[in-house]
Formats: structure tokens, C-alpha cells, sequence
């Protein structure tokens, strides 16, 4: 009784809130539900987002432009980078406060977690390496190196393979966590940013902003067999596994690409936000996220209608490159 009590207090709370323009920032203890974290690296934030309410909840003050996340579900952390002060930090989703904050490089970009072993591995770009940090204590744990200019990172789903997308040489490279060897460098499009491992872990997929296309890799014989062509500067991809489609946003078009894996094609190009960036997908739940850099505000894709059925404002600089909601 007292739990159907405070959630319709918390009900009556956000539409008194709505109804008189105020910024809803509620306590971390009526929270229920899953959580975007939206990094807005144009006003150094980051908007979190309530998905149940499709409300703004609490804004963080963070590091200089803010870029990347990723969240640790086993552990409920969540990490954000930001690329010109330097900084990798910690953020604790039931508090919605920043935990831990060190120094990751020259200007630390992609990241992503293993829930498993308890290690976040960043990417350097002015390294050139991939930076492994520790999720409780952020704390450094050495470093791999990569090829130039390394952006997006993602991690097979058994967490054995780092792959690390090399923006300045065109490839990817496949590392392995165990011993840090770097097993292959596989040639893609030009410019790859974005890299999205399939849910089963035989494919990944790299979004190639120079050369407008998707490359697609087969990490059994890593080796890259077919590039399939988006819209313009494609920058991030999330992948449905139920309809085998990949959603891949495209910064110079705003929209985002449907693309088919099994005839491998483009289906079509749903309208979104100006410049859209990172995109994740709620599978379970059939709904894409979409962040717009210029338009600041999130766009909500229903996965099989390919309809935006929402849009959710958030901060200046909306950007959220990497998995950035917590269920």
C-alpha cells in the first residue's frame, strides 16, 4: 500500500511540476526504473533521464565536454568520459552523484565496461592506446596500444576481444583481454567511429563517417566482407537483435539509418534531431534513443513501427557516445 501511495505522490509531483514550466529534479530516493545518462558537452553536463516518465530528473556538473558512457549494470556505475579536461569519472545511479574523477589520458573518448572482470577500458585518442581503468576505484591498470586516433570501443559479449575503431587509419583493431595481444587489424571504411558488437558476438559493425557506409566484420575469420551504405557522417550504431537491424545515426543527414543484416541494405531513413550522435537501444522494450548534438534533445524510435513516438529535451551539445542507459 505505502509503495502505490508514494508512486502516486510521485505521479502528482511531476505533472504539478510540468504544469508551472519548473526543471524536474527529483530525489534520488522516489527513482524507480531504468535511466539514460545524456552527456551534453556543449554546457560540460549530463541530463539523466527518468525513461518511465521521460522526464529529465538531475543535471550533473562534469568535466570539459563531456562524450562518452557506459554503464555497469552488475555493479550500477556508470562512467562518463570528457574529452578536453581529460577526466574519467564515476557516477552513482541511486544517488545520481559523482562518485570518483581521474585524469584518463590526453582526451579520453570511447569507453566501455566489462561487468564481469570489473574493468573500463577507455580510448586515448592523442595516445593512440586503449587505457584499462578500474570501475570501483577508476583506478589505472595499464594500456594497449591501438592505431591512430582510436574513437569507439565495444567488447565481445564473453569480454575476451577489445575492439577498438581507428578513426585515423581506417581499421579496427581485435585485442585480447587476456594477454593484451593485438590478434588482427581489420581494414573498414574511411574514418570509422562508432564500433557495436552483435548481441551473439560473430558480427561487429562499424560506423565510417567519411565514406557514409557500415562496415560489417566477421570475428570468426576477422576479416571485414561487406560495407552497406547510410546517410551522411554516420557516427554511432545500436543493434537489434529480434529484427537482425542495425540503427545508425547519420550527423550530416539527421536521421537514422535502418539498415537490413540479412540482405544487407538500407530500409530506410527516419527523421530525428539536428546532428544526431549516440543512439542505444532498449531491446526488450522495442525503443531506439537517440542523442541530437544541435537540436538538444533526445529522440525515441519504436523499433518495429520505426516511428519517433517521443522526444525528451536535455542540455546543450547532446552527445551520449557509447551504451548509456542503466535498466
Amino acid at each position: 500500500m505505502q509503495h502505490h501511495l508514494r508512486k502516486k505522490t510521485f505521479i502528482v509531483r511531476i505533472i504539478l511540476l510540468m504544469s508551472l514550466g519548473m526543471p524536474l529534479q527529483v530525489a534520488s530516493d522516489e527513482l524507480e526504473g531504468p535511466l539514460a545518462f545524456i552527456t551534453n558537452q556543449d554546457e560540460n553536463t549530463i541530463s539523466i533521464i527518468a525513461i518511465d516518465s521521460g522526464q529529465v530528473v538531475k543535471t550533473l556538473e562534469v568535466g570539459w565536454h563531456p562524450a562518452g558512457v557506459a554503464v555497469d549494470d552488475h555493479r550500477r556505475l556508470v562512467f562518463v568520459t570528457s574529452t578536453k579536461s581529460g577526466e574519467l569519472l564515476s557516477i552513482d545511479p541511486d544517488s545520481l552523484t559523482i562518485l570518483n574523477s581521474v585524469i584518463a589520458g590526453y582526451g579520453p573518448l570511447g569507453i566501455v565496461a566489462d561487468s564481469r572482470t570489473g574493468r573500463i577500458y577507455v580510448s586515448d585518442p592523442d595516445g593512440a592506446r586503449a587505457r584499462i581503468h578500474d570501475a570501483r576505484s577508476l583506478g589505472f591498470r595499464g594500456e594497449y596500444k591501438t592505431g591512430r586516433s582510436p574513437a569507439g570501443v565495444a567488447l565481445t559479449p564473453d569480454g575476451a576481444h577489445l575492439l577498438v575503431a581507428n578513426r585515423g587509419d581506417d581499421d579496427v583493431s581485435v585485442i585480447s583481454t587476456r594477454d593484451g595481444l593485438t590478434l588482427a587489424r581489420i581494414a573498414v571504411g574511411s574514418e570509422p567511429f562508432g564500433v557495436t558488437v552483435s548481441a551473439s558476438g560473430h558480427q561487429a559493425y562499424t560506423a565510417n563517417e567519411d565514406s557514409d557506409d557500415v562496415s560489417v566484420i566477421d570475428l570468426a575469420t576477422l576479416q571485414s566482407n561487406s560495407r552497406i551504405g547510410v546517410g551522411g557522417m554516420p557516427y554511432a550504431i545500436a543493434h537489434d537483435p529480434i529484427n537482425q537491424r542495425l540503427f545508425v545515426s547519420n550527423q550530416r543527414d539527421n536521421t537514422v539509418s535502418v539498415v537490413d543484416l540479412q540482405d544487407e541494405r538500407e530500409l530506410i531513413r527516419i527523421d530525428v534531431g539536428e546532428h544526431p550522435t549516440g543512439v542505444s537501444i532498449r531491446i526488450r522494450e522495442r525503443e531506439v534513443y537517440v542523442a541530437n548534438a544541435a537540436s538538444n534533445y533526445v529522440s525515441v524510435i519504436d523499433a518495429d513501427t520505426l516511428q519517433v513516438i517521443n522526444e525528451i529535451a536535455t542540455g546543450e551539445g547532446s552527445r551520449a557516445f557509447g551504451s548509456f542507459i542503466l535498466e
